[in-house]
């Protein structure tokens, strides 16, 4: 038997694999990162289904982790869509640093 990647849409595992799947990533990536604090806890992002904030007092700390979340996400053969990568410090937009085209 050959295991693919996916499940069936509409799947009731699908959303908790992926939260699964995200946390991992997101561990990994943005560990030793983290200038953010709510009540003494180091927060780095805030998800919502599958969109995450990341959470920085310093925008190049941001872009930083904006640059390590792609470069683990590729590692994971997950794709981000640049187009949606914004910061709203202000409500200006974060441009990513490296180019993320597919390889």
């Amino acid at each position: 038997m050959k295991i693919g990647r996916g499940v069936r849409k509409g799947c009731c595992l699908s959303p908790i694999l992926f939260n699964l799947y995200s946390e991992c990533l997101t561990r990994e990536a943005l560990e030793g990162f983290g200038d953010f604090k709510i009540g003494g806890q180091i927060i780095h992002t805030v998800k919502y289904a599958d969109d995450h904030v990341l959470l920085s007092k310093k925008e190049t700390v941001l872009q930083d982790m904006i640059d390590k979340l792609f470069e683990i996400g590729r590692c994971y053969g997950m794709e981000m869509n640049v187009e949606k990568n914004k910061s709203n410090e202000n409500f200006k937009t974060t441009i990513p640093s490296k180019n993320y085209d597919r390889p």
